[in-house]
């Protein structure tokens, strides 16, 4: 009884405190997301410590995370992505390639060794597309040019994020398992050409079933059950099952019902926050009392920042200077994708703890730093 009693009283004590932090961060015209990401530093064990990390809240994390992409997703347009799936596809080429060589050199410059170098700048090639995603959504943005390129190359580098984190691994294990890489690669290129082929007329087809069917709250019987279905077959074929969400939204919107949009509003002021949270909730100020770690982090964040604004700005070079620029800070924040590379270093005795709290403050400090700078230059510029 008292287990569920502490259950309920964290997701009481997150909720509230996210909500009241985006009140407050609202009000005195500071990103809402930072407010929650500030909530979970203040209540987290690097604060109040009040709440601790459970499976419970982890999984309202992850649920959070699908929903916002999901969202997002639902506001874009199937045809929009594939009209600008190549200029995206450039821009995560271009993001993952450059930062990858700075952090690399970077790396080894300041004395890490080869495959710690190496483990280290592959944190850095992944855009968070659920904070990114979210941000946009928060300023309105999300019909843009710059968004559709900027989500279109998150989830394409998250993809590429994936197949070179496969090499990386099998090189800490002294061979490439080509096999695993292809079979990889053909998974992946199978899904994606079956949503993009095949998707958009298997939901209207199911809708027109369950329309037929007279079933109650149909709609949203099918878009759970879409949004849960590719969640699950991206993150079984080892994909993030942010990506699978995103899509499901992608498929629900070639339906066009305005309903849909509304139906799902609760359901995101409900779980988002959770996401947000989380990531404050990580964050340990007290390792950064070290001013050597200090100074290599803060030289690693600028490498990180350096590396995708230059790399995606370039892509997204025939859109203008100022989609450019867009672009290339919308691509900074990292998340939880630079955190798995990094966890996945530190079990692998790989990277040590001073090295992997070094990735985590790049995290930190990309994906709470970025959105101020995006936000100056929203109201300065005329996005599109």
């Amino acid at each position: 009884m008292m287990e569920h009693a502490s259950i309920l009283f964290d997701l009481f004590l997150v909720f509230v405190s996210a909500k009241a932090f985006n009140f407050v961060f609202r009000k005195i015209h500071i990103p809402p997301m930072i407010g929650e990401i500030a909530a979970g530093l203040v209540i987290g064990t690097g604060g109040l410590d009040l709440v601790r990390e459970t499976p419970v809240l982890g999984a309202f994390s992850e649920l959070g995370a699908i929903m916002l992409l999901f969202v997002v997703g639902l506001h874009t347009r199937l045809k929009d992505m594939l009209r600008i799936g190549l200029d995206a596809t450039i821009v995560a080429v271009l993001g993952v390639a450059v930062p990858m060589v700075l952090g690399y050199y970077g790396m080894l410059f300041m004395d890490h060794r080869g495959m710690e170098a190496l483990f280290v700048a592959a944190a850095l090639v992944a855009t968070s597309v659920g904070i990114t995603a979210r941000f946009l959504k928060d300023l309105k943005l999300e019909d843009t040019i710059s968004a559709r390129l900027i989500l279109g190359a998150a989830v394409a580098d998250d993809i590429l994020g994936l197949l070179l984190l496969a090499v990386i691994t099998g090189e800490t294990h002294g061979r490439i398992d080509v096999t695993k890489l292809l079979s990889l690669i053909i998974v992946v290129t199978l899904f994606l050409a079956g949503v993009f082929l095949l998707g958009g007329r298997s939901v209207r087809m199911l809708k027109s079933r369950i329309e037929k069917m007279k079933m109650e709250k149909g709609e949203f019987i099918l878009s759970m059950t879409v949004l849960l279905g590719l969640s699950f077959l991206t993150s079984f074929i080892g994909m993030a099952g942010i990506v699978g969400a995103f899509f499901a939204g992608l498929l629900m919107a070639e339906l066009e019902d305005q309903h849909l949009g509304d139906m799902f509003d609760s359901i995101y002021e409900l779980m988002v926050p959770f996401f947000f949270v989380m990531i404050g909730m990580k964050i340990q100020p007290a390792v950064f009392f070290n001013s050597h770690i200090l100074l290599i982090a803060v030289v690693y964040t600028l490498i990180a920042v350096i590396g995708k604004y230059i790399g995606c700005g370039l892509g997204a070079t025939r859109y203008g200077t100022r989609v450019m620029n867009f672009v290339g800070l919308g691509m900074v924040p990292r998340g939880e994708v630079g955190m798995i590379v990094a966890l996945i270093g530190l079990n692998s005795g790989i990277i040590g703890p001073r090295t992997y709290a070094i990735v985590i403050f790049m995290v930190v400090a990309t994906t709470v730093v970025t959105p101020f700078i995006l936000s100056s230059v929203a109201k300065r510029w005329q996005v599109r």
